[in-house]
């Protein structure tokens, strides 16, 4: 008897996680749409259960005023909650607003934590944010080599912010030894994804290449259509 009840309960649990992930699937839905206002109406109840993804959707409703409006204070305590429980986004979010002083005062070291934390899942942006604190010695202190580091985990992923950055350290030579064959890489790859105008990434593709002679700009090429193809893996 004891056992037919832990499994109608187990199965109970089971139809209610199946609801709610139904639930949060129709909130990302409305999200799709435009309808904002809809989304949130699935999402606080799914937030207010603890579900992290809906608890960080909304966080960023409260915050930019989507579908609800704007209110700090609310955007806070749901990024909050939603970064302590481990997602990503959220804890991004709060490592952009400390670092920023949006919302929160600026606060350096709680910019570091939370994007450290979004940074070890592996999110490109926060390893970008990382390597920004680095480069300009932002509550840290400056340190080329680990700003290129994490650059570096950003441009494997695809990250054209970081491919830009990346490459232009490897042209001046910025925490990593000095390499003009690696900085047109890295800048070329970033031009096929920056959003930006042609006039401004041809410019950008010339400037990387005005040290390099033909023979050179041939090898970085090969060097380029190397790392498209090996997904960012194989770019030395």
């Amino acid at each position: 008897m004891k056992l037919i009840a832990t499994i109608a309960l187990s199965f109970m649990l089971a139809l209610a996680g199946s609801a709610l992930a139904e639930d949060y699937e129709n909130a990302v839905s409305a999200t799709r749409r435009g309808d904002f206002a809809g989304a949130f109406k699935l999402l606080k109840p799914l937030a207010e259960k603890g579900d992290a993804r809906a608890q960080a959707d909304l966080g960023a409703m409260y915050l930019t005023g989507k579908g609800v409006a704007a209110n700090p204070k609310e955007a806070l305590k749901w990024l909050r909650l939603a970064a302590d429980h481990g997602n990503v986004s959220a804890q991004f979010n709060l490592g952009t607003m400390y670092l920023e002083g949006q919302v929160v005062m600026r606060d350096y070291k709680e910019a570091m934590k939370w994007n450290l934390l979004a940074a070890g899942q592996g999110l490109a942006a926060a390893q970008v944010n990382i390597a920004s604190m680095y480069y300009d010695g932002v509550g840290v202190a400056q340190d080329y080599k680990e700003a290129a580091k994490w650059l570096r985990l950003a441009a494997e992923q695809g990250d054209a912010d970081a491919q830009l950055n990346l490459g232009n350290m490897y042209v001046a030579g910025q925490g990593v030894e000095r390499d003009l064959l690696r900085g047109f890489m890295w800048t070329q790859l970033a031009t096929e994804s920056l959003s930006m105008g042609e006039t401004e990434k041809k410019a950008v593709r010339d400037m990387s290449a005005k040290s390099l002679s033909p023979e050179d700009v041939a090898k970085a090429q090969a060097m380029v259509a190397r790392c498209k193809e090996s997904k960012f893996k194989n770019c030395d």
